[in-house]
């Protein structure tokens, strides 16, 4: 077989004639198929029951937690709360990787034109947000940078620039 897992023709003419029409790679995919749809169920069922859990809202974390878990001591009130760690992972490092998709897709320089590319984000995070809402597949790649101001367009094989 070559790298692509195809077979060359004479051994396709072969297995056709033996009738062994389905090539090996459809017969994969749709194992693979079957296996993440049985995958995505058992997820879906612990999700469901996971909402049905008991919650505590004691004052050890800002979040809905387990009763009785790390810092919370249910029924009884907590000796501690949960205090954030100080410095970690700032507010802009959050976008990093969106400024590098952005600016090599648009001919920008992701230091020297940082500041443009910051009074852009919160427009582009804006319009990601809607376009990911119209199409999951949405990628932040496919924000292009115009004249007229910032577009995103949704394709299926990246930028159409």
């Amino acid at each position: 077989m070559g790298r692509t897992g195809r077979p060359p023709k004479w051994l396709a003419e072969e297995n056709a004639l033996l009738g062994w029409g389905e090539p090996l790679r459809q017969y994969w995919r749709a194992i693979n198929r079957d296996e993440r749809r049985a995958v995505a169920k058992v997820r879906a069922k612990r999700k469901a029951h996971d909402k049905r859990r008991a919650k505590c809202r004691c004052e050890a974390y800002p979040w809905p937690h387990r009763p009785g878990g790390g810092f919370c001591r249910f029924p009884d009130p907590p000796l501690e709360r949960w205090q954030r760690k100080p410095g970690v992972r700032p507010y802009r490092k959050r976008y990093a990787g969106i400024r590098r998709q952005i600016a090599r897709n648009n001919g920008l320089h992701p230091i020297r034109d940082r500041a443009t590319i910051d009074a852009m984000m919160p427009s582009v995070m804006n319009m990601a947000k809607h376009l990911h809402a119209q199409h999951p597949k949405y990628k932040y790649r496919n924000i292009a940078i115009t004249d007229k101001g910032i577009t995103g367009n949704w394709t299926t094989a990246g930028p159409t620039m």
